[in-house]
């Protein structure tokens, strides 16, 4: 699986001479919907016996449109790109989100990007928009392949306990503390990724760019070095900080956390 990231320019060389199915989206968390949406791509190469290619963005158009400068993810690029990874695709496009793509127009965002990458088949979701000021829709991508050399499957909207399945859903959920619902719409448990502060204390930093759970105690899984271990989770203003007995942190170490479900106690873990 290959990597390309692209800086949009009017003379930028696009790194894909061959035709592919192309799954486009911005997909913070790779959600239920957003599964759905990159298996059908991968089928549909499978059956055209092409490759299976994923384009993406980053930032969020709102860091630069709408200047949110404590913009918040499921999944930061980093956590976003190896979920995409594992459903096989062969490349990733990364799109550089900044403010001269914001102002590309509709179709030359269709000719550069999907007509100038090959793509032979382009698979998106209902609600996606494109081009300045969002001006391309899916209507606008269905008439515009019929006069062009590409084909266009547009993905119904998926439902959860009859809640549309979105980022922003489950973002929602996360900021609230409701953890526990995160599975049925996100296909997991959320969790988030960090390296302990110091051997001496069981708290640790994370990438700012998280989604963070209200302030409170959570029940969690805890991952550090192969071990898989049951325990809780003090979420403060600022910092966060385990509390397991098997653990014994090492400066540095990586750890992940998978929540679980918010604990009724309300007092913060101390070792």
């Amino acid at each position: 699986m290959e990597m390309e990231y692209i800086t949009h320019s009017p003379d930028v060389s696009l790194p894909m001479d061959e035709q592919h199915v192309m799954a486009v989206g911005f997909f913070d968390g790779v959600h239920l919907g957003h599964q759905s949406l990159l298996q059908q791509a991968k089928a549909i190469a499978k059956k055209e016996g092409l490759k299976f290619t994923v384009m993406t963005f980053d930032p969020h158009p709102h860091e630069i449109i709408k200047q949110e400068t404590d913009r918040r993810y499921i999944t930061p690029l980093d956590s976003k790109l190896q979920r995409i990874s594992a459903f096989g695709a062969d490349k990733i496009f990364v799109i550089t989100f900044n403010s001269s793509f914001a102002s590309i127009p509709a179709d030359t965002f269709i000719r550069k990007y999907m007509i100038g990458l090959h793509a032979k088949h382009v698979v998106v979701g209902f609600d996606f928009t494109f081009g300045h000021k969002a001006q391309g829709d899916v209507e606008y991508l269905r008439q515009f392949s019929k006069d062009h050399s590409f084909e266009v499957t547009v993905m119904a909207k998926m439902t959860q306990c009859n809640q549309k399945i979105s980022s922003t859903l489950i973002r929602n959920l996360i900021r609230v503390g409701d953890v526990h619902l995160i599975p049925h719409y996100l296909g997991k448990h959320y969790e988030i990724r960090g390296a302990f502060v110091e051997s001496s204390s069981q708290s640790f930093r994370i990438d700012p760019k998280y989604v963070m759970p209200k302030p409170g105690l959570y029940q969690v899984e805890i991952q550090t070095c192969g071990t898989t271990t049951k325990g809780l989770l003090y979420c403060g203003d600022e910092s966060c900080m385990v509390s397991s007995r098997s653990i014994v942190p090492q400066t540095g170490e990586d750890i992940t956390v998978k929540f679980l479900q918010r604990s009724a106690s309300k007092m913060p873990v101390t070792r």
